[in-house]
């Protein structure tokens, strides 16, 4: 789900960039905004999967650089510190 957030909004204008002339000028903003509003909805359910729930949630990639003791990567990382919300 958290990768969908990134990756609808893209799917939704690659298509609308490779098949708008196929689909025309209404079927891309069909498709353009029908992408971006199911990332709306996974967004709003992943910020309250992380910041009301304190669940931290770490996505790993790719690894970008491993030498011995030191391991970096690329990914995405959500946690109440992240998101700024404190429920008390």
């Amino acid at each position: 789900m958290y990768l969908l957030i990134v990756f609808f909004p893209l799917l939704g204008s690659s298509v609308a960039g490779f098949l708008g002339r196929f689909l025309g000028s209404e079927g891309t903003a069909i498709i353009t905004t029908t992408c971006v509003s199911f990332s709306l909805i996974f967004s709003f359910l992943a910020f309250y999967e992380v910041a009301p729930g304190a669940s931290a949630c770490y996505i790993r990639i790719a690894p970008w650089i491993s030498s011995e003791m030191f391991n970096a990567s690329w990914g995405f990382f959500g946690d109440r510190e992240v998101t700024g919300f404190i429920a008390e």
